[in-house]
């Protein structure tokens, strides 16, 4: 079964789908990854077809997406989602305590529990989504790898030939670079992102055109610039996994890209699997 796309919340930003799977109903796990901007749920199931995370076994049956900022509309929502088991991935510590408590026993992310070696100074200081993407990545498109997540922030992360995650970069996303230009300066206008009118000119007529130009083809650059410093200490070609909000918007402009929007949610139960071996 192809899960159906993310939902885009109403503009109250509730979660307006009531029709979970009911208890008993063959759901498994309710995988949770809380972003800065969303919250995004994945529900699987107990079923076994064969074949992948994406393509069977232990299928997704659903995911829902909603506001972070929105989460004290939906917390409740979120404790009656019928479920036997849990995990999360959050980069936001706060959030992280209050969806805790409406699960049973939820695993927490880090990279002391993930399958693959963390190869920083610090590992801690990974952020628990970028970990999880990158299991998703070595575990269903093999390595070595580029896992592109296009966010709040867009990062860019590394696994490497033996399989390890090596490391990334991280900088502004599509809307922190337009909000950027509209905080910081005194008559450039807030506007908002459309994938339409990005793709519709290379140079703007008006400032509204100049920026979104300006922004994604700012961005257009980053991406393949770092796509060729990391390729540089490779013998083998890199696959290149585009996920997050904005993949879309770039997978014309990035050479042999794949994108898979459930990338992390994928990773979240290859995590619970590895886990409960």
């Amino acid at each position: 079964m192809t899960p159906p796309p993310a939902y885009t919340p109403k503009v109250d930003g509730v979660i307006h789908q009531p029709k979970w799977p009911k208890a008993g109903g063959g759901v498994t796990l309710l995988a949770i990854d809380i972003g800065n901007t969303t919250i995004n749920i994945g529900l699987f199931s107990a079923t076994k077809t064969g074949g992948s995370v994406s393509g069977g076994e232990n299928k997704m049956i659903l995911s829902r997406s909603f506001l972070t900022k929105d989460y004290g509309k939906n917390y409740s929502t979120i404790g009656r989602i019928p479920h036997k088991n849990a995990i999360i991935s959050s980069v936001v510590p706060d959030l992280t305590a209050k969806v805790k408590k409406n699960l049973k026993n939820p695993y927490i992310v880090s990279y002391k529990n993930i399958p693959m070696k963390v190869k920083l100074k610090n590992p801690a200081q990974a952020g628990a989504d970028r970990l999880v993407n990158a299991v998703a990545v070595k575990t269903l498109f093999g390595y070595p790898a580029i896992v592109i997540d296009m966010g709040t922030a867009t990062t860019i992360d590394k696994i490497s030939a033996k399989g390890e995650y090596a490391g990334g970069m991280i900088a502004p996303g599509l809307e922190m670079s337009v909000a950027s230009l509209y905080e910081k300066t005194a008559k450039l206008p807030k506007i908002k992102l459309s994938q339409k009118l990005l793709k519709n000119f290379s140079i703007g007529k008006n400032t509204k055109e100049a920026i979104l130009a300006g922004v994604f083809t700012n961005h257009i650059g980053f991406l393949k610039e770092a796509i060729r410093r990391i390729q540089k200490s490779d013998k083998r070609r890199a696959k290149i996994i585009l996920t997050g909000g904005y993949a879309d918007y770039f997978s014309g402009y990035i050479e042999h890209s794949i994108v898979d929007k459930n990338l992390t949610l994928k990773g979240l139960k290859i995590i619970f699997d590895h886990l409960n071996k």
